[in-house]
């Protein structure tokens, strides 16, 4: 296939060659993993100063880090030696050292020693850490391998009001109690299948639509930037769902929030990670089962499950990626994938360059 494999209507399903083809996963290696920003990890993975957590961001290994000055930051998690992995799991320390030769570097990425070598063998100065822009959005982390890319304030801003009244300043968040799954398919249908609720009455007909009906889901604003949905739950207030391209989706309901990060391994399986939080002391935990399924996510006492409609969300993508074999006409996505069709155009923003339309607004439901 050529590049133009990847032009597509976003208003319309994504063609099937989106999940398979390599030339499509390498335009997106380009122009969205390495060239936007990702969902890392929560900031209380990072909280104290001297925290280190490597990270992927795409097929490049990063090393996030809080500094001795209380500064989040990220590095190349590869030496600037011989390119080995520095880190593998969470550590804490003020300093990083490469396990292979013992090159160490300072939490700002400059070279300090270079083991058995004189002033005159190796030019520290060339040998510094790669830096990578980090910011963090209400506690949510996220990095950019590409210095030109939007603030996340001007990302998320049609999303930013409504989240912060769903009390996203004051959750807790628990990053030890996150769990990572692999799932056979691509991450392009895992994401789409998260921040959707069309499905609900076909695919959790036990699990969520009873809670959270398909016919309650409304859209309240959002763009290829990032969406805003909603729907009503019975027994408790509204959901929110927050999409912020391209690998983030995370659902408010009664003091909760329970969330999924996606990240792709190839064209055919992805990291799906998923986690939460509550409000903090003081605000209300009570509602209904969604709410009691992120309190039991966000426990340290209770122990970390899943909540058990993510098994059906693994069998329907895992499904459609075993159909992605074949070609089909991409159907018309209707009203309720408007969030879908957000998506659309935000793949063909980053992979296209097709500035895509202004936000949308729906009235209140």
């Amino acid at each position: 296939m050529t590049a133009s494999a990847v032009t597509f209507d976003p208003e319309h399903a994504l063609p099937n060659a989106f999940y398979r083809d390599p030339v499509v996963h390498a335009a997106e290696m380009t122009g969205i993993w390495h060239g936007d920003w990702a969902f890392v990890t929560t900031e209380d993975a990072v909280a104290a100063p001297g925290d280190q957590l490597p990270v992927i961001v795409g097929d490049q290994p990063v090393l996030l880090l809080r500094n001795q000055e209380g500064e989040l930051r990220a590095l190349s998690n590869l030496c600037a030696h011989r390119g080995t992995l520095l880190l593998e799991r969470p550590a804490k320390a003020k300093r990083i050292q490469c396990p292979y030769h013992a090159w160490t570097y300072n939490d700002s990425g400059r070279l300090l020693a270079a083991p058995f070598t004189s002033k005159d063998d190796v030019d520290k100065a060339e040998h510094c850490l790669p830096e990578y822009l980090v910011e963090s959005w209400h506690g949510l982390v996220f990095v950019s391998l590409n210095p030109d890319v939007e603030p996340l304030a001007e990302r998320f801003a049609a999303v930013e009001p409504h989240a912060v009244a769903y009390g996203i300043d004051r959750m807790d968040h628990w990053s030890d109690q996150q769990e990572t799954q692999v799932w056979d398919c691509n991450w392009k249908l895992a994401i789409i299948n998260a921040m959707e609720s069309y499905h609900l009455f076909q695919v959790h007909p036990k699990t969520l639509e009873p809670y959270s009906p398909t016919r309650d889901a409304y859209y309240v604003a959002g763009s290829a930037r990032a969406t805003a949905t909603g729907g009503r739950v019975e027994g408790a207030d509204d959901y929110l769902l927050i999409s912020l391209p391209p690998n983030f989706v995370g659902a408010f309901n009664s003091g909760g929030f329970f969330w999924q990060a996606v990240h792709p391994m190839g064209t055919h399986r992805c990291a799906v990670r998923t986690g939460g939080g509550y409000v903090s002391p003081g605000g209300s935990r009570t509602g209904g089962r969604l709410s009691r399924w992120i309190r039991r996510t966000a426990s340290s006492a209770a122990g970390y499950s899943l909540p058990d409609f993510l098994p059906e969300d693994k069998a329907i993508c895992e499904r459609g990626q075993r159909g992605a074999t074949g070609d089909f006409s991409p159907g018309r996505l209707v009203p309720a994938e408007r969030v879908v069709a957000d998506f659309g155009h935000y793949l063909n923003w980053r992979l296209n360059g097709v500035e895509p339309p202004t936000v949308h607004r729906e009235a209140s439901p």
